[in-house]
């Protein structure tokens, strides 16, 4: 019986930490594995970086600033309203369509890496790094919830990436 539970125990204590996911984005980078270490620059300005470690890197980035699922397919209504806010454009719908779809074509491993990768080559790739961006601050509790992108983000960024570049 004692074996039992400890076999529970251990079972429900394994499922916990495998679900435990970062909140912020540089919870993520904190934990970015050793073979990007030397790339956070290059991975902080957007650029496109292929690889099992860069799957596993853009999955929790995404689930931290909140815009793809549990699964890694990118949330719609999470983008939508935050893109339109930033610059209005008719075009930032059907590119997250096109790029939802193209992520649930792929393992659930590659899915938010996939979708980030689409939106970044897309009509709103330039609007989508600065909703990033400021969903990046607010998760980090530098800005409040409801700030809208202005001069003042895009400052704090570039500060904050001068001091890890």
């Amino acid at each position: 019986m004692l074996k039992a539970v400890f076999f529970v125990y251990l079972f429900a204590l394994c499922f916990v930490v495998a679900v435990v996911q970062c909140d912020t984005v540089q919870e993520c980078e904190d934990k970015l594995p050793a073979s990007l270490k030397s790339r956070l620059c290059e991975i902080r300005q957007y650029k496109i970086i292929e690889g099992p470690d860069m799957d596993k890197h853009i999955d929790c980035v995404m689930k931290a600033v909140g815009f793809v699922y549990s699964d890694g397919r990118g949330d719609y209504h999470k983008l939508y309203d935050p893109l339109n806010a930033i610059e209005e454009d008719r075009r930032h719908d059907v590119n997250l369509e096109t790029c939802i779809g193209e992520s649930v074509r792929v393992p659930a491993s590659q899915r938010a890496h996939v979708f980030y990768k689409c939106l970044l080559n897309t009509t709103s790739g330039r609007t989508f790094k600065k909703v990033f961006d400021l969903k990046e601050l607010v998760k980090a509790g530098k800005v409040p919830k409801h700030a809208r992108y202005t001069a003042e983000v895009a400052q704090m960024m570039k500060d904050i990436d001068a001091k890890l570049c």
